[in-house]
């Protein structure tokens, strides 16, 4: 392989992966339990391409075989596939612990992940809207917001017709929008 390689992302190395050996590689639906040591299948079937570094073909396995799709493919008693899709290896009780383990993992560190950002990202502040004639509002004129409809707007003041039939001239900033 030489150093100028055309597929550098993760996705569209498994995207490739999927197009050379779709009887092996899945980007839907239930994933195919890889045999042990596919990658040195792949290295020695791409061997004169210069498509893809060992390096990235490495990263890439790793994304793919720690998805969820793919650790739930790891069941106890089910046959791994080589690159043909044909079956290899049957999968052992410590392997499929070992994946129900990551798999574990892998849904607590997304949990987490989800909980801190929802801690640090500020929640979006309601623009106040304009505020017109007619509008049904809240006044803050007391303990207790009145609710009313404004019927003049002014430079600083805005009349506002409250339910008893009387009206306020109060300032912007005891108008509460709704």
């Amino acid at each position: 392989m030489e150093n100028q390689f055309q597929l550098t992302s993760s996705k569209d190395i498994i995207n490739y992966l999927a197009q050379q050996f779709p009887n092996c590689f899945t980007l839907e639906g239930e994933a195919k339990p890889l045999k042990i040591g596919i990658f040195q299948d792949i290295i020695a079937h791409l061997e004169n391409s210069e498509i893809l570094s060992k390096t990235k073909l490495r990263i890439a396995l790793r994304t793919y075989t720690m998805s969820w799709r793919y650790l739930y493919s790891i069941k106890e008693g089910a046959n791994r596939v080589d690159l043909n899709g044909n079956p290899t290896e049957v999968i052992t009780k410590e392997q499929t612990e070992h994946a129900q383990q990551l798999l574990k993992e892998s849904k607590q560190q997304a949990k987490e992940r989800a909980k801190l950002k929802r801690k640090t990202t500020p929640k979006p502040t309601r623009k106040p809207r304009a505020l017109k004639i007619g509008d049904f509002v809240k006044v803050n004129v007391g303990k207790k917001p009145i609710k009313g409809q404004i019927i003049t707007i002014e430079k600083d003041q805005i009349k506002v017709k409250v339910g008893t039939g009387m009206e306020l001239t109060v300032k912007p900033e005891h108008i509460i929008n709704r």
